[in-house]
C-alpha cells in the first residue's frame, strides 16, 4: 500500500470515529430544551400537602410554561406507587413510552428503584444548575447511605420538628427526649399519636425513638447492621408497645398520614405533630391548616434532616422536558420561593454559597425565625442524618408484626 492510500485510509478513519464520536455524545442543553418545547411532563409526587401542591401549580407550572413544557401534576398517597407503575411497566416489557416521567422520590423508594434498574443514570450532575448544588455533601450524595451517582437531582431538604399547641402544653412541660415522651404519654392518656407505617412520617419518628432507646444514632450510621438491628428493634417495640394502651384511641388505630394528623390536632383531639419544613409550620398556619396557637420545638439530642429529590425512569416518554423541569427547580428563584413558609417552609436543595452574597441575603430574610420557624443555626446545630434504607423497611414490617399484631 503506497502512502498514498494510507493516507486515504487514516483520513476516512478519523472521519468515521468523529461520526461515531459525534454519535454517542450526550445532547447539549440547547438541543435538550429545543426537544422539550410541547412535551407534557407526568410528574408524580405525593399529594398530600395542599401547600406542596399549590408551590408546584402556582410557581412552577407557570416557570416551565414559559419554557415550554407543560407539567401535569399526579398526586400519589405513596411514592411506591409510582416506583411500582414503572416496574410493572418494565415486567410487562414497556421500556418506552412510559406514563412517569418523573417522579418525587428519596429513601427506600429511590433504593429500591435503582436496584431493579427503574432510573436514569448520570444525568443530575448535566444540569446547567447543578453548579449551585454541593455535591460533595454526604446529605446529597447519598440518598439514605445509598449513592445516588447522578440518578436523582436534589429538590428540596427538610428536618424533623415537633408541634405543640401553646393554649394545651406549657413550654416548660415539653419532652425533651423519647423517654421524656413516654412519661407524658402515660401522663396524658390519648393524646399522643402518629401516622402507622409504611408512611413516611411514622417511620421517620419510630426510627428516631429506636435511636435512642438503642443508645444513638451513631452506631446505625453507614451499611445496614443486621446486628446493631437484631439488638435495637426488640427495644423499639418494647417501647411503643408500652405507650400503646395511652395512645390516642387505646392505640387501636393510628392516623394514616400527617394531614389526618393535623386534622386531629386542629381539633383538639391531640396535643402534639409533627413537620420537616426547615420553615417550620408557618404555611400551615397561614393556609389554616394548623391553629395561630400552634408552636415547633426538638427533642435535645436533635432530629434526623435529609434531601429529597426527583428522579426519571428509564422509560419516561419525555426524558428532555423532565430534566428541563429539573433543572427549574433548582433555580435560585423558585428555591427561594419553596423556602418562604409563606408558600411551603422547604429547605434548599442548593447550596447559597455557591450563588451569591446577595441570595445569601435573601435565603436569611426568608426564615424569619418565631413562633413557627425555629433558628436555622439552632437546627443545624441538632441535625442528624438519616440512615440506611433496609432499616425503614425493617420498621414497617416490624410494626405490622410486633405493634398491629
Amino acid at each position: 500500500m503506497n502512502r498514498a492510500h494510507i493516507l486515504t485510509l487514516t483520513t476516512a478513519l478519523l472521519a468515521l470515529t468523529s461520526i461515531g464520536a459525534a454519535q454517542t455524545s450526550p445532547p447539549s442543553w440547547a438541543a435538550i430544551q429545543q426537544a422539550a418545547r410541547g412535551q407534557t411532563v407526568n410528574f408524580y409526587m405525593w399529594g398530600g400537602s395542599d401547600d406542596i401542591n399549590s408551590y408546584v401549580d402556582t410557581v412552577v407550572t407557570p416557570a416551565a410554561k414559559k419554557l415550554g413544557v407543560t407539567l401535569r401534576r399526579v398526586p400519589v398517597s405513596d411514592t411506591v406507587q409510582a416506583v411500582n407503575k414503572v416496574l410493572g411497566e418494565k415486567q410487562a416489557g414497556r421500556n418506552t413510552g412510559g406514563s412517569v416521567d418523573m417522579i418525587w422520590i428519596n429513601g427506600e423508594n429511590f433504593k429500591t428503584a435503582q436496584q431493579a434498574s427503574l432510573l436514569q443514570t448520570s444525568w443530575a450532575e448535566t444540569l446547567p444548575n447543578a453548579k449551585y448544588v454541593n455535591w460533595q455533601s454526604p446529605a446529597i450524595r447519598t440518598d439514605f447511605g445509598f449513592p445516588v451517582n447522578g440518578s436523582e437531582s436534589p429538590w428540596g431538604s427538610s428536618q424533623w420538628q415537633y408541634v405543640y399547641d401553646s393554649t394545651r402544653v406549657k413550654q416548660a412541660d415539653l419532652p425533651r427526649s423519647f423517654k421524656e415522651l413516654a412519661a407524658w404519654i402515660h401522663a396524658h392518656p390519648g393524646r399522643f399519636t402518629f401516622p402507622a407505617p409504611p408512611n413516611f412520617s411514622g417511620n421517620r419518628f419510630l426510627r428516631q425513638a429506636m435511636f435512642e432507646v438503642a443508645g444513638g444514632q451513631a452506631q446505625f450510621t453507614g451499611a445496614f447492621k443486621p446486628d446493631v438491628w437484631a439488638k435495637a428493634s426488640p427495644l423499639l417495640w418494647n417501647y411503643v408497645n408500652d405507650l400503646k394502651p395511652d395512645l390516642w384511641r387505646g392505640g387501636q388505630t393510628f392516623p394514616a398520614d400527617v394531614p389526618n394528623l393535623y386534622s386531629l390536632f386542629s381539633n383538639s383531639e391531640i396535643d402534639f405533630a409533627f413537620v420537616q419544613n426547615i420553615a417550620g409550620i408557618a404555611a400551615e398556619v397561614k393556609s389554616g391548616v394548623l391553629p395561630k396557637t400552634a408552636r415547633v420545638f426538638i427533642f435535645d439530642a436533635g432530629t434526623v434532616t435529609d434531601t429529597h429529590y426527583v428522579a426519571i425512569p428509564y422509560n419516561a416518554t419525555h426524558t428532555a422536558g423532565a430534566k428541563v423541569i429539573a433543572n427549574l427547580l433548582l433555580t435560585p428563584e423558585l428555591q427561594l420561593a419553596k423556602l418562604s413558609g409563606k408558600v411551603w417552609g422547604d429547605g434548599l436543595g442548593i447550596d447559597p454559597q455557591r450563588v451569591s452574597p446577595a441570595f445569601q441575603t435573601q435565603v436569611k430574610a426568608a426564615l424569619k425565625v418565631g413562633p413557627y420557624t425555629l433558628d436555622p443555626a439552632l437546627l443545624a446545630k441538632k441535625s442528624f442524618g438519616d440512615v440506611a434504607a433496609e432499616y425503614d423497611k425493617n420498621v414497617q414490617d416490624g410494626f405490622k408484626k410486633f405493634v398491629l399484631k
